[in-house]
Order: structure tokens, then C-alpha cells, then sequence
């Protein structure tokens, strides 16, 4: 039996200096391992304080007016239903043709074509529609039954072309 504890001492004190011999001299260091995942991101910081506000008029300088845009009303009016008209501009009358049942808007030097303009009709009740014939704008007002009425409306005749 002495012989077995005799050597289990040994293997003991092997371990112990096996030990001692680690950590007191350090064998040679093995190959790093992979990088493990990023962690979470800390809190924020507090802000610091706002500077101080640039000198009164700091702005850059005005830029150079641009041109103009385009002028595209060229005649524009509301005629009431006794035919007076109002708010007009480029308006040379406003008759009612009883004979038609229309309105006839002569413009001021207009040449007045319904498909070379954008023209917009709006009547006091009911709808309107228009056209043109010898440079006047015609304007024809109905009832919401389809009878054409004698009554008031706005227009507005805007020149798509004009600068």
C-alpha cells in the first residue's frame, strides 16, 4: 500500500509544480480567437452649452431681383345679370344677345380665339359653357334643368404663351 500513496503523492506534487511552472513561466501564447459581437451603445452625454449668437445682420447679402414672371391674365370680369360688368380688366362691353340667349364679351385689342386661350367660366347658379366668333368671347349661362338663363358670371382669359 505504500507503494500506490507513494506514488499518488508524487503525481500530486508533479501537478503542483506543473503549476507553479505555468504561471511562473508561461509556455508560448496560442492564436487569438475570433472578435466576439459589439455590445450595446452607453447612454448619451448631456449637451453642452449653446454658443453664443453671431453678430446682428449675419445673413449673406440679397441676391439681384429676377425677371418677371409671365403675365398670363389677359381679360378677366364679373358681369351681373343686368349686364353690368365689375372687377374687369381688358373688357370693352358686355352685351346679352336675346336672339341666342348668350353674352358677348368684346376683349380690348384681343384676339380672341377660345382655343388659343385658357378661359374660366363660372356662373352664379347653374353652369356655364364658352366659345368665340369674331374675337369675342361668347359665354352662355344654363339652369340645372339645361334652359339657358340670363345670368350673372365670372371669367378670367389667361394667355399660356405670355411672358
Amino acid at each position: 500500500m505504500k507503494a500506490p500513496l507513494a506514488l499518488a503523492i508524487v503525481a500530486i506534487v508533479l501537478a503542483i509544480a506543473a503549476v507553479v511552472l505555468a504561471i511562473v513561466l508561461p509556455g508560448a501564447q496560442g492564436p487569438i480567437g475570433p472578435e466576439g459581437p459589439e455590445g450595446p451603445a452607453g447612454p448619451t452625454g448631456a449637451s453642452g452649452p449653446t454658443g453664443p449668437a453671431g453678430p446682428a445682420g449675419s445673413a449673406g447679402p440679397t441676391g439681384p431681383v429676377g425677371p418677371a414672371g409671365p403675365n398670363m391674365v389677359v381679360a378677366m370680369g364679373t358681369v351681373t345679370s343686368a349686364g353690368s360688368i365689375r372687377d374687369e380688366l381688358n373688357v370693352t362691353s358686355v352685351t346679352w344677345n336675346s336672339g341666342l340667349q348668350r353674352w358677348e364679351v368684346t376683349l380690348d385689342d384681343i384676339d380672341y380665339y377660345y382655343l388659343d386661350y385658357v378661359t374660366v367660366v363660372t356662373s352664379f347658379s347653374g353652369y356655364a359653357n364658352h366659345d368665340s366668333v369674331s374675337d369675342k368671347l361668347l359665354v352662355e349661362v344654363f339652369a340645372t334643368n339645361g334652359t339657358r338663363i340670363k345670368e350673372g358670371f365670372s371669367f378670367v382669359v389667361f394667355d399660356a404663351d405670355a411672358s
